[in-house]
């Protein structure tokens, strides 16, 4: 199973979820989208998700991987915590890591580390619930006999 980019899945399911919050027909650029939707200018505040699984540092890698992807697109502005008319928050739920391939000797050839989170976003002066719901993905990353290797590849599928 491929991977998807977190950043870019969780911006991707959070913008569906407010397509389908807002009646309106034909096709508009995401930017432009992002735009009416929100209001010209409109900011959000993305605090540190919590962490309920065993893996150090998860929240900071979705954080950095958010705050890139909304960086990248017009109609929200990233702020402070109190400055804000949005405020994303979550937590991440599940992380794992299993094996997913196997030589012919039986040997893990290559594992998939699984992450879950829940993510809210409400509105800042009234504490409306905008869009609330739950994301998982999965990325394939390849086995090593050198735990050092194998290490760093975990990483770099958990940043992706």
């Amino acid at each position: 199973m491929k991977g998807f980019n977190v950043k870019t899945r969780l911006l991707g399911i959070l913008l569906l979820a407010l397509t389908c919050l807002f009646p309106g027909c034909g096709y508009h650029a995401i930017s432009r989208d992002n735009v009416s939707r929100f209001g010209e200018g409109a900011t959000v505040s993305i605090p540190i998700f919590a962490n309920k699984t065993y893996r150090s540092n998860l929240e900071n890698i979705l954080l950095n991987n958010i705050v890139d992807e909304f960086s990248r697109r017009r109609g929200l502005r990233i702020v402070q915590t109190g400055s804000a008319d949005y405020l994303l928050s979550g937590e991440v739920l599940h992380y794992d890591k299993n094996a997913v391939s196997y030589s012919g000797k039986d040997e893990i050839m290559e594992y998939a580390a699984t992450m879950s989170l829940s993510a809210t976003l409400r509105k800042s002066g009234n504490q409306a619930v905008v869009w609330r719901g739950r994301i998982s993905w999965s990325q394939d990353f390849p086995a090593s006999q050198d735990i050092g290797i194998q290490q760093n590849s975990e990483d770099a599928a958990v940043q992706e």
